[in-house]
């Protein structure tokens, strides 16, 4: 289902990641530098050679990466966490997210218990927390993978779930597997072996951990694949 229209986009070849929001590509054969908002290492995304999409942005850059080509021709992985975090909100005011169903989001980057999260929700009447996740890596199974590297910042946000959840407090870990076709989400223990405990910790002290996933295609398209992709934490 289509969930967002991208404007303003131009296609480019990725050649080499500067730094850890800055990437170098051609676009019409020039080379020029623009601006990478996911913080993950994204090896197996950003291999030089591939195609990518790229939305005429303001900042200094004037760029901003959104895409790169998967395995598939023609299928983008949506690597830009600013337009994933759009396609969450999105699918939430749809309806879309069965786990979701008959919320809204209130306000984004509220503090709750010293923390700072995605999203504060009203749930029927019930104040809930979410947070969201990008998983943008694959698996040999074509799982999409998360973290893949160690994260203090997610390590954080997942403890204080937890503490919410046990508090009486509505938590929703939701981790959005923006590459095409994945079979499920998994926690990648090679990235943060500490994740990796932490998510079945999670679901046992009742934070609903959900995943969605979600490809872009060149003509600027979000699509929601499946709203509730399953979990593989075994």
């Amino acid at each position: 289902m289509e969930l967002l229209k991208l404007g303003n986009l131009v296609e480019g070849v990725f050649l080499e990641r500067l730094g850890r929001f800055v990437v170098r590509v051609s676009v019409g054969g020039s080379e020029v530098l623009a601006h990478n908002t996911n913080t993950g290492r994204l090896t197996d995304v950003l291999v030089p050679g591939r195609r990518v999409l790229l939305q005429v942005a303001g900042g200094r850059l004037g760029l901003r990466l959104v895409g790169v080509e998967d395995s598939a021709p023609g299928c983008f992985c949506l690597v830009d966490t600013l337009t994933q975090g759009r396609a969450f909100e999105r699918a939430v005011e749809l309806g879309l997210l069965p786990y979701l169903k008959g919320c809204t989001v209130v306000r984004r980057n509220p503090r709750v218990g010293g923390s700072t999260y995605d999203y504060e929700l009203d749930c029927g009447g019930r104040v809930a927390v979410a947070e969201v996740k990008s998983a943008v890596m694959r698996g040999s199974g074509g799982e999409a993978m998360y973290p893949d590297c160690p994260t203090f910042r997610g390590r954080r946000h997942i403890e204080g779930l937890i503490e919410l959840a046990k508090s009486g407090v509505e938590a929703y870990l939701v981790f959005v597997a923006a590459i095409c076709r994945p079979t499920c989400f998994r926690p990648y223990c090679g990235g943060d072996p500490r994740i990796c405990e932490l998510v079945p910790r999670a679901v046992y002290a009742g934070v609903v951990v959900r995943s969605f996933s979600v490809h872009l295609e060149q003509s600027g398209t979000v699509y929601l694949d499946n709203p509730d992709l399953p979990l593989c934490l075994g």
